[in-house]
């Protein structure tokens, strides 16, 4: 259990002996504020020469509407820091999903670019086949070339012969002509 603390205080000019369970320190600054609160009123025309006891009153109304208007301000503050902690949770909210949409866009584009990968190697691959193809076309085309060559000289050497037979059978018929005449 706690023990209650005394301190001396100086209030209007005199001390008092106050106990309480809050730290001298604490008990030092309410006086301090009542003595400010005193003093300002004092410090007003017509005041001290009013009753002790309107004074008094006067001190009190003034040290009510004090704590009236800090509960005020507490209040606003409470709203105003409701009203925050609710954007805070709202923008939270928002950082989450956003993350969320982030984490699923960095995956589909992992997944998007393993796809690129295996697009460019079967590119790559489709390309050396297409290298390969055209090797053997090259090929296949100078082969043609050779046997359209080939055909013609064929064909040349066809002619040259059909003409030597035309002439062969030219010089047979002439040669059994002859023969057939001696005959």
């Amino acid at each position: 259990m706690e023990t209650k603390k005394y301190t001396d205080v100086y209030i209007a000019g005199k001390v008092y002996t106050l106990g309480g369970f809050e730290e001298e320190e604490y008990l030092q600054k309410v006086a301090a504020y009542v003595n400010t609160k005193v003093s300002e009123l004092r410090g007003q025309s017509g005041y001290l020469r009013l009753a002790a006891d309107y004074q008094n009153v006067l001190l009190e109304m003034n040290l009510a509407d004090d704590v009236f208007k800090m509960r005020r301000q507490v209040a606003a503050a409470e709203k105003k820091l409701s009203t925050q902690e609710k954007e805070t949770y709202n923008v939270k909210h928002d950082l989450v999903t956003a993350q969320m949409k982030v984490d699923a866009l960095t995956e589909k584009l992992e997944e998007t670019g393993q796809e690129l990968a295996s697009v460019k190697e079967e590119l790559a691959s489709s390309a050396a086949e297409l290298h390969v193809v055209k090797e053997e076309l090259a090929a296949a085309k100078k082969d043609l070339e050779e046997a359209d060559l080939e055909k013609e000289i064929a064909e040349e050497e066809q002619v040259a012969l059909s003409e030597e037979l035309k002439k062969a059978k030219k010089r047979i018929a002439e040669l059994e002509e002859r023969q057939n005449r001696r005959h």
